[in-house]
């Protein structure tokens, strides 16, 4: 997952317009990709595809003067964004709490753990635990694009060091473990389209 710490800054509230005009700035905020699952828009067909969020949801009353107010806007994917949807269980913004932790002020990469084993994410603490089940962080895409991340990641290590010792190899086991990682990996590459990203009863929980 790559996750990243949100810089908000008040000075930067948009003079005119409201919050579905500023989407290219959010999305630039954002790093371009989910504040929740950290999948990129290119993933899911672009900009056009992703969602303003509402941090504090803008359908709470009390929420209501954050609608237009640029440090409540993140971006996210729409599934994430429908699964929160306005979800918002504790004000407290305590760890070890039921909430939903403020990414402009944590780096969620410190708050989840991801297994290289199975490609899950857990929370590792209340608050995170709670955003894995209640978002279903572990849907089977982004258990896909996690493995697809780490086997491209792989690929590129191996591939570089074929690439610097393609002249001297003599190593049968390197030959062996270079080409079962670019196997695997299109392997995995050929199950894109048989991955479903979610089922509709699952949206509709």
């Amino acid at each position: 997952m790559n996750w990243q710490k949100i810089i908000k800054d008040k000075e930067k509230q948009p003079t005119v317009g409201t919050y579905s005009d500023w989407k290219e700035q959010i999305a630039e905020e954002c790093f371009y990709q989910c504040i929740y699952c950290s999948i990129n828009e290119a993933q899911f067909g672009g900009i056009d595809h992703y969602h303003i969020e509402h941090y504090k949801p803008k359908s709470i009353e009390r929420f209501k003067a954050l609608e237009n107010d640029i440090c409540n806007l993140f971006y996210s994917c729409p599934i994430c964004n429908r699964f929160k949807s306005y979800d918002w269980p504790n004000d407290e913004e305590d760890l070890e709490k039921v909430c939903y932790p403020n990414p402009s002020v944590y780096n969620y990469s410190d708050l989840f753990a991801v297994s290289p084993i199975n490609y899950k994410v857990s929370g590792i603490y209340a608050s995170t635990r709670y955003m894995t089940e209640r978002l279903y962080l572990n849907r089977p895409q982004l258990l896909y694009e996690r493995r697809e991340s780490f086997l491209k990641q792989r690929e590129e290590e191996v591939s570089k060091a074929i690439e610097f010792l393609q002249e001297k190899i003599d190593d049968i086991n390197l030959l062996k473990e270079s080409l079962s990682g670019i196997l695997a990996l299109n392997k995995t590459l050929q199950k894109r389209s048989q991955i479903r990203p979610y089922k509709l009863a699952e949206i509709r929980k």
